[in-house]
This record gives structure tokens, C-alpha cells and sequence, in this order.
């Protein structure tokens, strides 16, 4: 285990992370549920990252308007399926491999895809991959790595330039603030056996860029205000009726006197609907107490919408809350984990494919005080509904994947910008 230390201009934490995600595999709005929508089509196994025997087979899920999906692996296609069907034996190479599934309607139509990356391995065989960040990806400080090896490697190592930056377990997290900004940078994974053998190893390039440096906001405190209004006794429970045009909200959602959401009258709701709540909530009472206009710096409920949907994710992996903040002046990204402080809205997905809205509360952190995980608030039905919950970050499919963990912090009125 890793502490925090200090080489070559690097400063790095390394954790090993325990999975604590298996039982809370949702979508951005339904639990132990895909993104799916109507036009999209989702790999359900392999999951990003994963290592495969070859031959294996990929299974995937479509909405209803997908009639047939074709699949290309390395940017040359393999082979077509049928929807019915809902997989595929894939036969390919030792080696990594870049997957793309891709869903048509009947017209032959391409309505959308899902892309990830797996590795082939011989069974015994010895392998060591970079599971995140991915080749090519632009990155902020710090950086979080995730590595997955072969049982054989009794250590892994992380080299950044040439560097070693330390060591990482598999399934585990370690992060770097690595020099150089704007610049590529190139990262090998080694793995060694006990004897200090190396066998296997894995190259990436990645460039860094500058982060932003939010402020701190005072629309942080009401969020928490608002959110510890709700019970967490399993009266607001978790509830997602695919196809549905109901935005998941326990109450109405009043803007401009209009009623722009309808609330369940039991009191259910979905994830991003109730993150929107709650800002829709926390928005009215910053409203009231600096006497605002009643608006959302202008929006009329037309852009209302728009904002909603670009909160609820457009499309697989998407940002959602950073789209929805930064289109419409009303916050900004946390790029840097240094700075994300309670009250601050995060999209994140899984390296299944399977993503949650929620609102951060604090970091959780191994025996050493490093980052392996984040509590949050939200709903799911692993809690019975709306409640705390806790997650951690991994190479395992129910871990969630560092590299698509999305934060975004909502400014008060004063602070707002043009859109």
C-alpha cells in the first residue's frame, strides 16, 4: 500500500479499492438496468476492460427501434446480428481489441453504438492491461489509473515517461499529478512476478490538461439543506418504468408557473430525476431568499427541457450535470478530485456500461486515507430508495470507471454566466 509521495515532479496515492459496487449496478435512472432508450444499443458482456478467452460470447441489449446490430472490432467489421438474437461468438486474436456495436433500424439506418475496449488472453497466459485512462484519452490532474492483470503477477508498476510512479494491486486505484500540461505523455504498465520477472506489459499515451479551479458556492449548503428533507426510511422508493414519459420525481416541479414535471403519487422517483429535483428545489429557495426574478439565469421552460435532458444524459457515458450546468451559465466542471466538496452533483458510469446521478458527500478511504471510493446521496434500490450509499472505483465490471466520473458544482444567482 501506497502512501502519498513525492518523484521526479510526481505526486501520486495509490489504493487498493474493495468492490463495493456489486449490488448497485443502475443506469442513469434504473437500477441493475442499461442505458436504454428507444434508438441505442448497449454491450452487456464483455465489459469495458474485461480479459476473454477467445472464442467468447458478446451479448447486448436494444431498444425498440433497433432491428439488427453489426459489430466491428479494430475499426473493420466482424459480423452482423439480428435484435432477437441479443448476442454474438466472437473469435479474435490474443491481444487488445477495440469493440464497436452498432444497432440499425429496419431501414438500415444507423441510430447509435457502443464502443469499449477488451483484451484476448490464452488461458494461463500472462497479461497486464490499462484499464483507465484509455489510449489517446485527455486528462485532468490527478490523474486516476486503474490497472487489471493476470493472477500470475505478484506486482504492477506504473511508468509515466519513462518513470516509475509506483505500484497499484489489481482491482485497485492509484492517481498522479503528472507535469507537463498540453503535452503527451507516455504511460507503460509492467507486470512482474514474485521473482521480480518482468511478463507482461501495456503502453498508452494521454495528454493533461489544464483543470478548472471552481470556487466555492454557496448553492452547495442549500442542495444539502434540501436534500436532508427527504426521508430515508424507504417512503420515497426507487421506481423505473422503461418507455414512460414521467420525469422521476417524488412532487411537481413548478417553473414559471407551469407545472414542467408531473411528481409520482406514491412518491417514487429515479435517479436523475431526483438529482434535478433537488436542483429545481435548491434553485427555488436561493430564488426567494435574494429575490430572483423566478427564472434560471432567463430560461423559459422551452430551454427548461432542454436543460432536463442534458441533466438526464443524452447519450451513453455522457456528462450529463457538467452539459446541463456549463450549457445554461449555471455552474461549472470539477475537474480535479483535490476539489470536489459536498453538495456537488455527479454523473459517473461503470465499467459495465451501467451509470447513476447522485450528489456527492465525501470521499471514502483505505486504511492509509486514500481515495478508493465516494459516498453519495441519491436513489437506488439496493437502499430501499432514497438514502446514503457508498461506491468504489475498480477495473471489475460493478467498479466504477474513473475515467467517467463526471462532477459538476451549481453557482449561486450572482455568479452566473451568458449561455
Amino acid at each position: 500500500m501506497k502512501g502519498r509521495i513525492a518523484l521526479s515532479g510526481l505526486v501520486l496515492v495509490a489504493a487498493c479499492a474493495s468492490n463495493g459496487a456489486g449490488k448497485n449496478k443502475h443506469a442513469s435512472g434504473g437500477d441493475d438496468a442499461t442505458f436504454l432508450r428507444a434508438d441505442t444499443v448497449q454491450v452487456t458482456s464483455p465489459t469495458n476492460g474485461e480479459t476473454v478467452e477467445s472464442p467468447f460470447v458478446l451479448t447486448f441489449d436494444a431498444g425498440k427501434n433497433v432491428d439488427h446490430v453489426a459489430l466491428a472490432v479494430d475499426g473493420a467489421t466482424y459480423g452482423t446480428a439480428e435484435v432477437s438474437d441479443g448476442e454474438m461468438t466472437v473469435t479474435l486474436d490474443d491481444g487488445l481489441h477495440d469493440i464497436d456495436l452498432t444497432g440499425f433500424d429496419a431501414g438500415d439506418s444507423e441510430l447509435s453504438s457502443h464502443s469499449l475496449q477488451i483484451r484476448v488472453a490464452a488461458a494461463g497466459s500472462s497479461w497486464v492491461t490499462i484499464q483507465s485512462p484509455s489510449q489517446g484519452d485527455h486528462v485532468y490532474n490527478p490523474v486516476p489509473f486503474v490497472i487489471s492483470g493476470s493472477a500470475d503477477l505478484a506486482d504492477m508498476q506504473i511508468y509515466v515517461d519513462g518513470s516509475s510512479i509506483g505500484s497499484v494491486d489489481a482491482d485497485g486505484l492509484l492517481t498522479a499529478d503528472i507535469p507537463g500540461e498540453g503535452a503527451a505523455h507516455f504511460v507503460e504498465a509492467r507486470g512482474y512476478t514474485s521473482e521480480g520477472r518482468m511478463r507482461a506489459s501495456d503502453s498508452i499515451t494521454l495528454t493533461v490538461e489544464a483543470g478548472s479551479a471552481p470556487a466555492a458556492s454557496g448553492f452547495n449548503a442549500v442542495v444539502l439543506d434540501v436534500l436532508e428533507s427527504y426521508p430515508t426510511d424507504g417512503t420515497n422508493q426507487y421506481y423505473w418504468p422503461e418507455d414512460s414519459g414521467w420525469y422521476g420525481t417524488t412532487r411537481d416541479i413548478t417553473y414559471r408557473d407551469q407545472v414542467v414535471a408531473e411528481g409520482d403519487p406514491e412518491g417514487r422517483c429515479y435517479c436523475v430525476g431526483l438529482t434535478w429535483e433537488v436542483m429545481m428545489r435548491a434553485f427555488d429557495s436561493v430564488n426567494r431568499s435574494t429575490g430572483g426574478d423566478g427564472t434560471l439565469n432567463g430560461m423559459s421552460v422551452a430551454q427548461l427541457d432542454e436543460f432536463r435532458i442534458d441533466w438526464f444524459v443524452r447519450d451513453l457515458y455522457g456528462d450529463g450535470v457538467v452539459t446541463a450546468l456549463e450549457s445554461y451559465g449555471l455552474g461549472e466542471q470539477v475537474t480535479s478530485w483535490d476539489d470536489v466538496q459536498p453538495g456537488d452533483f455527479i454523473q459517473f458510469w461503470r465499467n459495465s456500461g451501467s451509470g447513476h446521478s447522485v450528489i456527492f458527500i465525501d470521499w471514502e478511504r483505505d486504511t492509509d486515507g486514500n481515495i478508493d471510493g465516494f459516498q453519495y446521496w441519491s436513489t437506488q434500490s439496493s437502499t430501499d430508495g432514497i438514502n446514503y450509499n457508498s461506491e468504489y472505483f475498480g477495473s471489475s465490471g460493478s467498479s466504477v470507471d474513473a475515467s467517467h466520473f463526471f462532477v459538476a458544482r451549481a453557482a449561486m444567482p450572482g455568479d452566473w454566466t451568458g449561455f
